[in-house]
């Protein structure tokens, strides 16, 4: 039976928690690492009426977009709404996970499921909001421990570079020392100069994963003072952050552009800021994304697409001259279930290989009536 903590690890691969803003709070919310599950309701908020629809579909773990427990909580206790929803999750055996900003932020996460719906390319980060930089390590091991000091450092993510893994450079060479009195040798004689057949092992790693592989090849190399080198790549750099900005495959005019913006988002309605007759580059923010107007007018988008935008921030998009769409934020981030399912269904069928369901919530938790 799969347990809290896979699914856990499932997610952490679709949307790193270290990827989340530091004011969000992301990852269990309440549960038990080690219950068992076999159906998982994935939702974008939780309230009463999300936890009864997990209870008549015998789920087990709820995960949502929004976290349910935001601010620190003081007391637990029936007396108020939140602490009588964690003592039903607890008395019903349900855990309750959320990924937020992390999800947002993630390659193939919320914001580039979003701007894929649309014909686009040239997709690139509208805000960027943490780099990773990375270093080559370089050592030199003996032939016959090649293949288990290489192994032992992909796995430990040395190697690990976007959609690849275990990518590294290997030659033979001949290496050559001398023991002194008081060293202890794993090959070679004692105030010798001793000649070696080694092989040279190069690969990446991210700043993350310094740590912890330096750790593992000093334990795993069998010399007893290994030769390494770290060196700080200056080319190569990955970075994360919020929103997308991308070219239209093909010019559009803006009414068009509105049109296919409610068909494609499936929406009633829309707030439009009209300041340009023709559409060609766009920029999009999941939730909540005013603070973001400038960063989409200096990258020369035409249109901006986000959520929750006040009076003046309209304002200042008119006073800019971009289009300016404000599509809701349930409008954006109920996406996030067909997302979820989708990718933790892919996920778990490649790496756990054992029965799990997820299943779409169907119930609409946006406040709002438009009438």
């Amino acid at each position: 039976m799969i347990k809290v903590a896979e699914v856990i690890q499932l997610m952490g691969e679709i949307a790193p928690a270290d990827l989340a803003e530091d004011w969000d709070n992301v990852g269990l919310q309440v549960g038990n690492p080690n219950q068992e599950v076999k159906n998982v309701l994935i939702a974008l908020d939780f309230n009463k009426n999300v936890l009864a629809e997990a209870i008549d579909k015998n789920c087990q773990l709820i995960i949502t977009h929004h976290p349910f427990i935001f601010n620190g909580l003081k007391s637990v206790n029936t007396q108020n709404q939140s602490g009588s929803l964690i003592f039903d999750l607890v008395k019903n055996d349900i855990s309750l996970f959320s990924a937020h900003t992390n999800l947002d932020i993630a390659e193939n996460g919320l914001n580039d499921y979003l701007i894929n719906k649309l014909d686009v390319k040239n997709i690139s980060l509208l805000k960027s909001t943490k780099s990773q930089n990375y270093h080559k390590l370089v050592t030199f091991v003996p032939k016959s421990d090649f293949k288990k000091l290489r192994d032992a450092l992909y796995a430990k993510g040395a190697g690990k570079y976007k959609h690849y893994s275990h990518s590294g450079f290997y030659s033979k060479g001949t290496g050559n020392f001398k023991p002194l009195a008081d060293s202890n040798p794993y090959l070679g004689e004692k105030d010798s100069l001793n000649e070696i057949e080694e092989y040279r092992f190069e690969a990446v790693v991210s700043d993350d994963k310094i740590d912890q592989v330096v750790k593992e090849l000093l334990k795993v190399h069998p010399y007893e003072e290994p030769a390494w080198d770290l060196y700080k790549m200056e080319n190569l750099k990955s970075e994360q952050g919020i929103g997308r900005i991308a070219e239209l495959k093909s010019e559009i005019k803006l009414q068009s552009f509105l049109d296919k913006i409610k068909d494609v988002y499936n929406l009633d309605v829309i707030k439009v800021v009209k300041s340009k007759n023709k559409v060609k580059k766009i920029a999009l923010c999941s939730g909540s994304g005013s603070d973001f107007i400038k960063d989409a007018y200096y990258q020369g988008a035409d249109l901006y697409l986000t959520g929750d935008v006040k009076y003046h921030e309209a304002q200042l998009a008119e006073e800019l001259g971009i289009n300016l769409v404000d599509f809701g934020h349930y409008g954006s981030e109920k996406f996030v279930r067909e997302l979820l399912v989708e990718r933790l269904n892919n996920e778990a069928s490649s790496k756990l290989k054992k029965e799990l369901n997820f299943l779409k919530s169907e119930l609409n938790t946006r406040p709002w009536e438009y009438q």
